[in-house]
C-alpha cells in the first residue's frame, strides 16, 4: 500500500481569509441593524392581536427582529472590542471600485423592479387549452430584472441568461397561478 499525504480539505466559507471589516464599518452596520430591528419590533407590537399571544400576527416579525437585534449587539460588541485592542484599519481600505459599483447597480436593479411592480400594474387574461391564465406586470418586470442580475453575476452568453430568466419566471408564474392560486404582484 502506498500512503499519500493529502492535506485535509476544510470548507471555511466563501470569504475565508478576508478578515474582519474595520471596526468603524462594523459599528455603523451594527447601529443601522439595531435601528431597523427596534423599528420592526415596535411595528410588530402595534399590530392588533385578535386572540391569544401565540396567534398574534406580529409574533414572528417580533421574534425575527429580536434575533436581529441580538446579532447586531454582538457585532457592535465585537467591533468595540477590536477597536479597544488597538485595531484601527481605515474604514474603506482595500475597496474594489468595480465590485462596489456592481453592488450599487444590483441594488438599483432591485429598486427599479419593486417600483415597476407598483407603477406598471396591468393584467391581461389568456385562455390556453381551456386554462385561464393572467399575464401581469410581474412577468416582464421579473424577466428583465432577473436577466440583469444574472448577467451582472455571470458572464455567459446573453441568450442563455434570457432563456433562463424567461423559463424560470414562466414556471414560477404558472405554479403560483395554477397550483397555489395566489395572485402575483403587478396586477390589480
Amino acid at each position: 500500500m502506498t500512503k499519500t499525504d493529502h492535506p485535509e480539505i476544510k470548507f471555511e466559507g466563501e470569504e475565508a481569509g478576508s478578515g474582519f471589516a474595520s471596526p468603524t464599518l462594523d459599528l455603523i452596520a451594527a447601529a443601522v441593524l439595531i435601528a431597523i430591528s427596534v423599528a420592526m419590533m415596535a411595528a410588530s407590537l402595534m399590530l392588533a392581536m385578535p386572540g391569544a399571544i401565540h396567534t398574534a400576527p406580529g409574533l414572528l416579525p417580533f421574534i425575527i427582529a429580536a434575533t436581529l437585534l441580538l446579532m447586531a449587539l454582538g457585532l457592535g460588541a465585537s467591533a468595540l472590542a477590536r477597536r479597544r485592542s488597538g485595531i484601527h484599519s481605515p474604514a474603506f481600505a482595500d475597496r474594489d471600485i468595480q465590485t462596489d459599483l456592481r453592488s450599487l447597480f444590483l441594488a438599483g436593479a432591485v429598486a427599479v423592479y419593486i417600483a415597476a411592480l407598483q407603477v406598471l400594474a396591468f393584467q391581461h387574461n389568456l385562455s390556453i387549452l381551456g386554462t385561464n391564465l393572467r399575464l401581469t406586470a410581474f412577468e416582464p418586470a421579473t424577466i428583465v430584472t432577473l436577466t440583469t442580475i444574472i448577467h451582472l453575476s455571470w458572464r455567459g452568453p446573453l441568450w442563455i441568461t434570457v432563456a433562463t430568466s424567461v423559463a424560470w419566471t414562466l414556471i414560477l408564474s404558472l405554479v403560483f397561478q395554477l397550483v397555489f392560486r395566489i395572485p402575483l404582484p403587478g396586477s390589480f
